[in-house]
């Protein structure tokens, strides 16, 4: 890992560390002038009402750890005992969908007052997985208030019930302000998801790039932030609340499933991953439009979905990284604390109470730390796959050059320079020579093959490509020179006479001159004559042949000309 990301990664951590320290919540016991006595919650059946249970204390859980189940309605009483004027203003409990809710504050004097409430009417916390209801106002001090919850989708609306203050704007706006530092380090992972993808279009990036976003809109749901500026209704929120979870979880497994190396994992595990895109929206449906009969056990069933995939992600880390993968070590640091605090959930969620326990803070903490070490494994893995493509690139250009090269001279071989003559021709090569050593064989009879091969070296090197001359051997000891520019006839003469020259240097033992013969023919520098390959290099071999029947080691040239007919005038 670069040294770099590294130390941006550590001091991130020990940042968000310090940004999810929660603050101190207030109560109603916080405030001054009353305290709360006593809190019991009662099941009963949809047609009792508060009368007919409230003198029978055998109905009532008032434990600090009594069995919270769920009920087609639910009864809270929080008893209290006044010791002056303040009175409590609203009643919180956990964001959770319900059918109807009624709350009735009960004077010291008797007096009451009750008002009906919907999900339309509650007010979603802004900081925190909480919705609010004001009390019905009263004179005087309070002695109990009762909340009345029919069809609550989680137990959650119990255990999580508490009175507060009206004001709790200082505590409310510093979580809210930490959250949204917390998203705006989540938006950076997000960003950098561009760049990478534009610099290695993996598919694996695309995946990380959807998870984060997904984190990124469930942290800024859950945490209440987003009811600071939009208007929600709790059947959109908890919709969201689903809806990001589920698809978080199936966008990451994807991600695991393409940046885990192809040699590290069996196609089995690539596909159980890849299924987890289905079985998390299915539960999440499941989840959202369960309904009765099914209502009292939505969340235990819900939370019991995620054991499987727990087991799926445990296994497949554990074959990676058995199999020496490096992507994996990422995945494991990234979701070792998110698996921990769900894991606590999901055993919570079958606790007696039933009611799974509230880690938000703890959760958001893990969301981050996993958008944060999966971005660092993912341009880990781009690193890699971008050094493993720029070899494979290299190894073939190599391969792809010497597919193109002569092996014994290093020139173009004739396939090479077929193939690219069209593309030489509109870059402005418009004289094309033939070259053939004067009496080869007999080099080759007298002196053997291997010295014979040092002279073929010889005169590759005397050819002397450059920016305006292209030399290819053609086979044998034919070589054949692409040349363009200015006096293209004297640089290749000068070539073929450099031969002589080059061998008697590089090539010691010879006992006879080297020469060569060489065929030139010459177009239009304007490109005005556009031959083909072999017309042309026909061409230049008969003139080699006339040049060798003229008694060798001399050049027979010609030179094409293209003629534009004038235009004839046209009488008026």
């Amino acid at each position: 890992m670069d040294g770099r990301l590294f130390r941006l990664l550590v001091r991130w951590l020990g940042f968000a560390v310090l940004l999810l320290a929660p603050p101190s919540a207030a109560h109603a016991s916080d405030i001054p002038g009353f305290s709360s006595v006593r809190v019991c919650h009662a099941q009963s059946r949809a047609h009792e009402d508060y009368a007919r249970i409230a003198d029978r204390p055998e109905r009532w859980d008032c434990r600090a750890d009594g069995e919270a189940q769920a009920a087609p309605r639910i009864f809270l009483r929080f008893d209290l005992a006044a010791t002056g004027a303040v009175k409590p203003d609203r009643f919180s409990t956990r964001l959770t969908r319900f059918d109807a809710m009624r709350i009735s504050v009960i004077g010291s004097d008797g007096q009451t007052a009750s008002r009906e409430f919907g999900e339309a009417d509650m007010e979603p916390a802004t900081s925190g997985w909480l919705m609010r209801a004001p009390l019905p106002e009263i004179n005087g001090p309070i002695r109990r208030v009762v909340v009345q919850i029919d069809g609550a989708r989680s137990t959650g609306a119990i255990e999580e019930a508490q009175l507060v203050p009206g004001d709790l704007t200082a505590a409310s706006f510093q979580r809210e302000l930490l959250v949204a530092v917390l998203c705006g380090a989540l938006i950076l992972p997000l960003i950098l998801n561009i760049p990478f993808y534009h610099i290695l279009r993996e598919r694996f990036l695309l995946w990380h790039g959807l998870a984060t976003a997904f984190m990124l809109i469930h942290t800024f749901i859950v945490t209440g932030l987003a009811n600071r500026f939009l208007s929600l209704g709790l059947d959109t929120l908890t919709l969201l609340w689903s809806v990001t979870a589920a698809g978080g979880i199936a966008a990451a497994s994807l991600f695991s499933a393409d940046v885990i190396e192809p040699d590290k994992l069996d196609p089995i595990h690539r596909r159980l991953l890849r299924g987890v895109a289905i079985w998390a929206p299915l539960w999440t449906a499941f989840h959202v439009f369960a309904g009765d009969p099914l209502r009292p056990y939505v969340t235990q069933l819900y939370y019991a979905s995620y054991v499987p995939l727990m087991a799926l992600f445990v296994w497949v880390m554990v074959v990676a990284k058995r199999r020496g993968s490096r992507a994996v070590n990422f995945q494991v640091l990234a979701w070792l604390p998110l698996m921990l605090t769900s894991a606590v959930q999901i055993v919570s969620a079958f606790r007696p109470s039933a009611a799974p326990l509230d880690l938000s803070l703890e959760q958001h903490f893990a969301i981050g730390l996993e958008v944060m070490i999966t971005t660092v494994g993912a341009l880990d893995r781009l690193m890699a796959l971008r050094r493993q493509r720029d070899v494979a690139w290299a190894k073939a250009r190599v391969l792809a050059d010497r597919a193109e090269r002569d092996h014994l001279t290093g020139l173009l071989n004739r396939r090479a320079l077929e193939h690219r003559f069209p593309e030489m021709r509109t870059s402005g090569f418009h004289a094309m020579a033939v070259l053939d050593l004067d009496r080869f064989k007999q080099i080759n009879d007298t002196f053997g093959h291997v010295q014979g091969d040092a002279v073929l070296r010889a005169v590759a090197e005397a050819l002397a490509p450059d920016d305006d001359t292209v030399a290819a051997r053609m086979g044998g000891e034919e070589f054949l020179v692409l040349l363009r520019g200015a006096d293209v006839a004297g640089r290749a003469e000068r070539r073929r006479q450099a031969i002589t020259a080059r061998v008697a240097a590089e090539v010691p033992g010879l006992d006879r001159v080297v020469t060569a013969s060489m065929g030139m023919v010459e177009l239009p520098a304007d490109g005005s004559l556009q031959n083909e390959f072999n017309p042309l290099y026909a061409r230049c071999d008969q003139l080699l042949y006339e040049a060798k029947a003229a008694g060798r080691n001399r050049t027979m040239r010609e030179r094409i000309q293209s003629f534009i007919p004038a235009r004839r005038a046209v009488a008026a």
